[in-house]
């Protein structure tokens, strides 16, 4: 096997590449606090000792001492106007930079997009071999983002000397699926995509065909990361003016769903290669 790149990082600072593990210059320090309020809005699990956490609409919770707010349900700007309007609020937008959005009381929480490509490219490759073929092939599709497929492209070969084939489309579902109809008629058989409604489509159009689709969020694990910052904000450290980035060495990589087509050996497989890099190693499975 090849050895990807060992990506053991440290902690983010204005915005720069990093891992959280500990406060950046930016933070605001104050005192511990017990039953703190920490409001959520959109699909995230919180659950911090010492919280007190309620799920609402934005307007509802905007008052809590801490608001962390899904990217899947709102974009930056709309949470600059709450932080603007609640100054006493910190706001947290959780799996999306506030990047041209900076506020004192608004901070943007990242996760690795190269290590969940990495992730995901380790198990397109496991499943890849497991077809037994000669040179089995996996497609990355989607909008041109040459660092997500050069690291899709070395986890793929960190388990298998399967053939990457990159397909490079515009962000309209269409495309992405007529890509991936395309790539899988042509032998592939794992389709590899970023996110949203592209990953989605080009899924649709691998499972007509009863292949394999794998997306880079489905290697990210938000709610881990939330739940750190929840934590930090009960021992009176907030952050903003910045991006918190998580990645394989928080916890916030690894395995938060699998396509059910892949065999129930290659499952197993997937969550070693997911420990090998949260350990610091390359995803070799």
């Amino acid at each position: 096997m090849r050895r990807a790149a060992a990506f053991l990082v440290v902690l983010v600072l204005s915005g720069c590449g990093g891992d959280h593990g500990a406060a950046p210059a930016a933070t605001t320090v104050g005192p511990s606090r017990s039953s703190l309020r920490i409001g959520v809005v959109g699909p995230l699990a919180v659950h911090t000792p010492g919280a007190v956490v309620e799920h609402g609409p934005l307007d509802r919770v905007a008052s809590d001492a801490l608001v962390l707010v899904s990217a899947s349900a709102l974009g930056p700007a709309a949470v600059a106007a709450a932080a603007d309007g609640h100054p006493g609020t910190h706001f947290v937008l959780v799996g999306r930079s506030t990047a041209g959005h900076r506020r004192p009381n608004l901070a943007g929480l990242v996760i690795r997009a190269d290590q969940g490509a990495l992730l995901a490219g380790a198990v397109a490759g496991l499943v890849a071999d497991d077809e037994g073929v000669a040179s089995p092939r996996v497609v990355w599709v989607g909008p041109r983002e040459p660092a997500l497929a050069a690291a899709f492209t070395r986890g793929v070969h960190d388990t298998s000397s399967a053939v990457v084939v990159r397909s490079s489309t515009s962000n309209v579902p269409v495309a992405c699926k007529e890509a991936a109809i395309e790539a899988v008629e042509q032998g592939a058989i794992v389709v590899g995509a970023h996110s949203g409604l592209c990953a989605a489509a080009a899924a649709a159009a691998a499972h007509d065909q009863d292949r394999v689709a794998l997306a880079v969020t489905d290697f990210q694990l938000p709610g881990v990361a939330a739940n750190r910052i929840a934590l930090d904000a009960v021992r009176g450290i907030y952050y903003g003016n910045e991006d918190v980035i998580f990645g394989a060495r928080s916890g916030a990589i690894g395995i938060r769903r699998l396509d059910p087509r892949v065999p129930a050996s290659i499952a197993v497989r997937a969550h070693v290669a997911a420990q090998q890099l949260v350990g610091g190693g390359s995803p070799s499975g």
